[in-house]
């Protein structure tokens, strides 16, 4: 059973991602664990003691997809598998992504560790289009390859906002995110050679 501490964590994201940390209060925090705010306090004294624990958290999910091609020996999983594990993981931790502006004033110390922790996520993902330009999965030049980290970042970052300010889609569904990934990808396959194509075939059908 989940640790009370555990439990007002697991609780933060859910409410930081739906309305974002400045929005949310400690009252609401505390009612959506069943606790009091008294005993909320027992264990966090502020919400910036919040942000930084849920950034220790993030760090770790982020290093299990860093260090995930490496474990399965890279060859045998297609580089746009790991792109899409990236988008996935900024999905579960969107706020960090989409509220930098109301971390920067709620815990400013945390700004700095998460743009650091957002530039090694792009210079990975750098990394891995690289090695698919090796593998001749992808023809793009090295200018071409920054140019859709970055493009792939914002979509990645923006991408319910514009279903929100577009279309008044404010409850995401998995299909959802299958279209969030689906733009992000289409970034890419003017880029993807014949086997690159071939590989992300093969890819789909064992998902």
């Amino acid at each position: 059973m989940p640790s009370t501490r555990d439990r007002i964590l697991d609780a933060c994201l859910r409410l930081f991602n739906d309305s974002g940390p400045f929005a949310v209060t400690t009252a609401e925090i505390a009612r959506t664990v069943g606790i009091n705010e008294g005993n909320l306090y027992y264990y966090f004294r502020k919400k910036e003691d919040i942000l930084f624990a849920l950034f220790e958290r993030f760090q770790d999910a982020l290093n299990v997809v860093a260090n995930a091609p490496h474990e399965t020996g890279g060859g045998s999983d297609p580089g746009l598998a790991y792109l899409e594990r990236w988008f996935r993981l900024m999905w579960e931790w969107r706020f960090f992504y989409r509220d930098g502006a109301a971390i920067k004033r709620m815990a400013p110390k945390l700004r700095a560790r998460n743009v650091k922790l957002a530039d090694r996520g792009q210079a990975d993902i750098k990394r891995m289009l690289l090695q698919m330009v090796e593998q001749g999965l992808l023809a793009a030049s090295e200018e071409e390859v920054d140019r859709l980290v970055v493009n792939a970042w914002i979509i990645s970052s923006y991408w319910l906002d514009y279903l929100d300010s577009r279309h008044n889609i404010g409850k995401v569904t998995p299909e959802h995110l299958d279209w969030g990934f689906s733009q992000v990808l289409s970034l890419f396959l003017p880029y993807t050679t014949k086997a690159g194509q071939a590989q992300e075939k093969r890819r789909r059908q064992h998902v």
